[in-house]
């Protein structure tokens, strides 16, 4: 056996090995496109509100458990996609200017006068498809609808500052800001009123319980209001101004996170465009088009090799600065009253801490008892 021959045989066992433990993978079946891509879309603007309302966007479900069969999903980019596409429509709602105060919140339970949550069915570079529900304090449901973009070859390599899937958010921007145009006064100043009166019933349910009445499919209406200037309301604003300061904490770090992560995730959404351009046989085409080499000789196996390790070290970089967008490394600290809180742990758990802080203070202000205490 000559040495170039074992050569080859051990690169082509060592590829083979690699291909079945998180390889570069062999291009799927195209999933089926479960509803039309928006086209081509500008971004609507519209004068802010006398009322604007605040909207929360909500870390988006990783969607690994309803796949559609042969689409190829990285578990690591996709926990770093169900945030990095909330952080990325936060700037297409606040640039349409038709709000008040656009947050990525860790949790749809969060209080706010409209939220907004999804699911991702599909994102791997060539196409991006999200089912979105948007939702009122009173528990409507505004709108329930799927998304879909196509990228093309002008979209890569991703410019600084440039999207793949401009029109999406650009879709989505728009019709929720129809939907928001659609409210009066009236409504806009209710789901203010309403999220506060919910977010005050979790803190101390016997003094604020009353306002809001819930009703039998699950919804929510706002029962009464206290007057202006009850001394009770004053210190709930405050309370709930506290609230916020978490939330602000928590979505400026989401964003300064995609600012980690964005350069290494245009790299990885341009490889997996070319890898559902090129098709199946990804690996010998890309070696093909840079080289003359015989395939299946030695040097065509080596530029595959090659390919792989690239890719490799390219997933390696993401999972790297993945780590931190479950939260676990991060803390929150909030200066409160020229108290210092530190919180850590998970984004969940930190906010968990945050609302137990905000329960007892709101509880020695105003000599009431903790929820949940004889």
């Amino acid at each position: 056996m000559t040495r170039s021959y074992f050569c080859v045989l051990i690169l082509s066992l060592l590829l083979q090995a690699c291909s079945n433990n998180r390889g570069v993978p062999e291009a799927p079946p195209e999933p089926e496109p479960r509803a039309p891509a928006v086209g081509q879309v500008q971004l609507k603007t519209a004068a802010a509100s006398v009322w604007p309302l605040d909207v929360g966007i909500a870390v988006f479900d990783q969607g690994l458990d309803n796949r559609t069969q042969g689409a190829r999903v990285f578990p690591t980019v996709r926990k770093a996609e169900s945030l990095l596409i909330p952080v990325t429509l936060s700037s297409y709602l606040e640039d349409s200017g038709a709000w008040g105060a656009v947050r990525v919140v860790h949790s749809n339970e969060v209080f706010m006068p409209l939220i907004l949550d999804g699911e991702i069915l599909r994102a791997d570079g060539a196409v991006l498809e999200l089912q979105l529900r948007f939702r009122a304090a009173d528990g409507s449901l505004l709108l329930e609808r799927i998304y879909r973009d196509e990228a093309t070859a002008s979209d890569y390599p991703v410019k600084p500052g440039g999207e793949p899937f401009d029109d999406i958010y650009r879709a989505i921007s728009n019709d929720l800001l129809e939907i928001a145009g659609a409210l009066t006064q009236e409504q806009r100043l209710n789901l203010q009123r309403l999220s506060l009166m919910r977010f005050a019933a979790t803190l101390s349910p016997a003094s604020f319980e009353r306002f809001v009445t819930t009703q039998a499919d699950g919804g929510y209406s706002l029962a009464s209001f206290p007057a202006d200037g009850d001394p009770m309301l004053l210190r709930l604003a405050r309370v709930r101004r506290q609230d916020d300061l978490f939330i602000d904490a928590v979505d400026e770090q989401y964003a300064d996170l995609r600012g980690d992560v964005e350069d290494s995730y245009a790299l990885w959404r341009e490889y997996n465009y070319e890898l559902q351009r090129f098709g199946d046989d990804y690996r010998t085409t890309a070696s093909e088009r840079k080289s003359t080499a015989r395939r299946g000789t030695f040097a065509a196996m080596q530029q595959v090799y090659a390919s792989y390790r690239k890719v490799k070290i390219q997933e390696e970089d993401l999972r790297e600065l993945v780590k931190g967008f479950s939260g676990e490394s991060l803390e929150t600290v909030l200066e409160v009253d020229d108290g210092v809180f530190r919180l850590s742990g998970s984004v969940q758990d930190r906010y968990a801490q945050w609302r137990q802080i905000l329960t007892r203070i709101n509880a020695l202000e105003t000599g009431g008892q903790l929820p949940g205490t004889p």
